[in-house]
């Protein structure tokens, strides 16, 4: 008797602690996924630019070793980085920096001649643009910040005619991981117009 009433007591206790797991299972989020994306909504001079349609590699781009995460990385304080447990990189965040770079940057220079490293030999570059990305992040609801030393080499023989370190904080637009990562496509944007005005005034030359 006193079997049975253990028994029974015991697949009690088990069907209360599978309802309880399922139960917490079933409130736990689904994962959510981001990507940069190319600025649409910039208005471009429509004069034709000095370097139209010039052949321009992108690349090497190095991220900061913090950068290399599936996890959007955001800061709680200016020594403290945060990894977003439900907010996901949709695919390779190098990739996707790099196509985005690419994309404004043809925009801002009127060319689609635009190559991302490594490209073929055989394929000239007028100009390259290498990019260390020293950080890309920011403070959900308040700025994304961008920081990047890029340079510029010109023709066949790679002559250096440009090294800079930019520094860029967009504000964000609403309080989620959306607007965060809709002012880091700003902050890209924003290093896009500065690599092209440079490119520009080597074009000039």
């Amino acid at each position: 008797m006193r079997g049975g009433l253990f028994s029974r007591s015991f697949t009690v206790v088990l069907a209360g602690a599978a309802i309880l797991v399922s139960g917490c299972l079933g409130r736990s989020p689904s994962p959510s996924f981001y990507a940069l994306t190319p600025v649409q909504d910039q208005v471009f001079s429509s004069r034709p630019s000095p370097v139209h349609q010039a052949a321009i590699g992108i690349g090497p781009v190095k991220l900061a070793d913090y950068l290399d995460e599936s996890q959007i990385i955001t800061r709680r304080s200016d020594n403290q980085l945060v990894k977003g447990e439900f907010n996901w990189w949709a695919g390779s965040f190098k990739n996707n920096f790099m196509n985005v770079l690419a994309d404004d940057l043809g925009s801002r220079l009127g060319t689609d001649r635009i190559y991302l490293y490594p490209w073929r030999l055989s394929v000239p570059m007028d100009y390259q643009v290498s990019v260390d990305v020293v950080r890309c992040d920011g403070w959900l609801g308040e700025a994304a910040w961008l920081e990047a030393r890029w340079s510029i080499f010109q023709g066949p023989d790679k002559k250096l005619i440009k090294t800079m370190r930019s520094s860029i904080r967009e504000p964000v637009g609403g309080a989620d991981y959306a607007a965060l990562v809709a002012a880091e496509s700003q902050a890209v944007a924003q290093l896009s117009q500065e690599i092209a005005a440079a490119i520009r005034r080597a074009g000039k030359h």
